[in-house]
């Protein structure tokens, strides 16, 4: 009998682990449900489809549902929402939403990848037409063709983390006078304060209206469903567009339904293999939470990149094979108009949390030969530990050349370097790319003073 494997969430993981489970048992009958009418997408381009830099809606999608299935031999059901978990009998109940008949599946293995959830106010009218978080293709769409039927003048953000940011370079693209709403009193909370200086400044000179400490308390709507002022702490905004940036949560109903364990942060546990506590269960994606590298405590890092990786897991698995996923650093990067901001590894903060006693370290350095033409201000902050010398964190902003920079500090604290094997890295030094003292190893060479000072 041809083992029966069916994967729920066709985002990310979804579509990673079919293709995975398929390609490591060609004879396993594998099945992927999606509750909306899109599968295998990005979500990072959709405020880049809206803000005109990517054109061709089509391309946002890696994988039609019928390439999907051509190509991997796998069977694919769009707007069919999986309802109910029963682990005990090896069976989901799914519902298909065009017919809105209910039917019964079973299982061998079975792949949670069900994502996440955009966080809400909970405020009256936040169901107005015009308000639009930034969580699916569908709502990418939505956005668009509203922006070129509506033709809003004015449009609200509400919070300042990656996706707000995107959002506001968007809209400004579309000649909308934009207001940034968030509780903070910097934008993007999980850099360090001379970063995140750098990205409202940033915000500012291309004419964004930042307002910090806001406790939204009031949608006020017109008669026809319209939000058109947003009441606050710190005052009034009026929009034609409101966008909610809002952050995401593990979306784990149906898992906590079939008594599936999560953890602290809300996403389901699973352990290297991807498998949860219940067996032949699987989770994979947003919905989980994942182990972190630098201090080995679970967070939740709801990442693309992530996401595919444990999917890939998940679907070998669940088909009979035997490999891990043990964890990310967390490697993350945003363009805030002209400036590149990118994180990885652990904040100060997080450090700290951690128990660990850190340094830090910010220098600015030449992204090229200081004369060559193009050459820019790049910044670099670095957090180690004192006891380890390691280096746990680092931050990298600048309007060229940062977020490669990153890459190379990534692998360095994903490969547990002290920051002294990082002051010693062999680094190109080509006048088009490099100056001669790469800002990388400017930086570590810097924070290596601060380990013999008393």
């Amino acid at each position: 009998m041809k083992p029966r494997i069916l994967v729920i969430g066709g985002l990310a993981a979804g579509p990673s682990a079919v293709s995975k489970a398929k390609r490591v048992n060609p004879n396993a009958e594998v099945t992927l449900f999606e509750r909306g009418e899109y599968v295998s997408y990005g979500i990072c381009e959709i405020p880049y489809y809206i803000g005109n830099v990517v054109t061709n809606p089509d391309l946002l999608i890696s994988y039609t549902p019928q390439k999907l299935e051509q190509a991997k031999g796998v069977k694919v059901k769009i707007l069919h929402n999986v309802e109910e978990i029963i682990p005990r009998k090896k069976k989901i109940l799914v519902r298909d939403l065009n017919k809105n008949k209910v039917s019964e599946y079973s299982y061998d293995k079975l792949i949670i990848a069900t994502g996440s959830c955009p966080r809400l106010l909970g405020l009256k009218g936040e169901e107005g037409r015009n308000v639009f978080p930034v969580k699916t293709l569908e709502q990418g769409y939505s956005i668009k063709q509203f922006i070129e039927q509506e033709k809003p003048k004015k449009a609200v953000i509400i919070g300042g983390g990656y996706i707000g940011m995107e959002m506001a370079e968007a809209l400004t693209k579309n000649n909308i006078q934009t207001t940034l709403l968030h509780r903070g009193e910097l934008p993007m909370s999980g850099l360090e304060q001379v970063s995140r200086e750098a990205v409202k400044e940033t915000l500012m000179s291309h004419g964004i209206t930042f307002v910090p400490k806001v406790k939204v308390r009031e949608f006020r709507s017109d008669s026809t469903g319209r939000v058109t002022e947003i009441l606050a702490n710190t005052g009034s905004y009026p929009a034609d567009l409101l966008v909610l940036s809002l952050g995401v949560e593990p979306n784990t109903e149906l898992a906590v339904g079939a008594k599936i364990n999560v953890g602290a942060r809300g996403g389901i546990l699973t352990d290297q293999r991807q498998a949860t506590n219940i067996d032949t269960i699987f989770a994979a994606g947003d919905c989980c939470e994942v182990k972190n590298l630098v201090n080995n405590r679970r967070m939740y890092i709801p990442l693309a990149t992530t996401a595919s990786k444990q999917g890939w897991v998940a679907g070998e698995n669940a088909a009979g094979g035997s490999t891990v996923f043990k964890g990310v650093i967390r490697a993350i990067a945003v363009q805030v108009f002209d400036l590149e901001v990118a994180h990885v590894g652990l904040s100060a903060k997080e450090a700290e949390d951690s128990g660990m006693d850190i340094v830090t370290e910010h220098i600015v350095g030449n992204s090229k030969i200081g004369f060559f033409p193009g050459n820019e201000q790049v910044h670099i902050v670095l957090i180690a530990d004192k006891r380890s010398k390691r280096l746990v964190g680092a931050n990298v902003f600048g309007k060229g050349g940062a977020t490669l920079r990153a890459n190379t500090l990534g692998v360095a604290i994903q490969q547990r370097l002290t920051v002294d094997e990082v002051a010693q890295l062999d680094l190109i030094y080509s006048p088009p790319y490099a100056p001669l003292w790469d800002p990388v190893l400017v930086a570590a060479n810097q924070l290596k003073k601060k380990f013999s000072k008393k």
